[in-house]
């Protein structure tokens, strides 16, 4: 039990901080308003962070879960699982006060950090896909994996990066894709049929909020929701359930 209360106070800290500074202005600045300071083709509509709230209450679900079966079965979490969850919850925090400060290489490797954690916390859970075991994890990680996704755009354009002279556009379908390879590995190698599910909802807010101004980044982020449409329908590997 003392575990899970540790782990869930972590999430509660981290939850009021991350929600906090998307509400209320901090030095003039909301966690959403940094990034519209800037340019950024592969950011999706404001409307496609309102999933952070359902993916929230997902999570003050599956502790209510926990509990129970702590209760019930007398199950309890790993010193590995508490320390990975814990550390990754602090790690979310540090990153919101870095990207208010607009140090985005710190702040990325602040939550490719705490992406890193929670992944491993993820892999050391049962592979049912139930909404008491593992599905609010998965699309915390996912969402997780989204703002690792972000944070790299926004240092693409804040150092006005042009590498091999490529254009903004091809850049962004570029990160784009390569986060369809990470995302179908975990959908496939880990039988996760939710986890692309954030993915497609931010995929095509991204086409969204182009609007078509930039063909190639819309088109390649509403072919790119069909990938993963196409990957949770008829990928089927099964990994066997603990």
């Amino acid at each position: 039990m003392g575990r899970l209360f540790i782990m869930f106070i972590s999430y509660l800290c981290m939850m009021i901080f991350s929600v906090s500074a998307t509400i209320f202005p901090f030095n003039g600045h909301t966690t959403t308003s940094v990034a519209d300071s800037y340019t950024i083709l592969a950011f999706p509509s404001k409307y496609v962070f309102y999933v952070v709230a359902l993916i929230y209450i997902s999570i003050l679900y599956w502790f209510y879960k926990q509990w129970q079966l702590v209760r019930k079965q007398n199950m309890t979490f790993s010193f590995a699982q508490t320390s990975l969850f814990t550390i990754g919850m602090f790690l979310q925090m540090a990153w919101v006060y870095y990207w208010f400060d607009e140090s985005f290489i710190i702040s990325c490797v602040l939550i490719v950090l705490s992406a890193l954690c929670i992944t491993a916390f993820y892999l050391l859970m049962p592979t049912k896909n139930t909404w008491a075991a593992r599905i609010p994890i998965s699309l915390f990680l996912s969402w997780l994996m989204i703002v690792v996704m972000l944070n790299i755009a926004i240092i693409l354009v804040y150092y006005r990066w042009d590498g091999f002279g490529l254009s903004q556009p091809l850049w962004s379908v570029i990160l784009l894709t390569g986060f369809v390879a990470i995302v179908m590995h975990i959908r496939f190698h880990h039988y996760d049929p939710y986890f692309p599910l954030v993915f497609i909802w931010v995929y095509v807010g991204i086409a969204v909020h182009n609007n078509f101004e930039e063909l190639l980044v819309t088109t390649a982020a509403l072919f790119l929701s069909g990938v993963f449409v196409t990957g949770i329908i008829f990928m089927r590997k099964k990994v066997k359930t603990t």
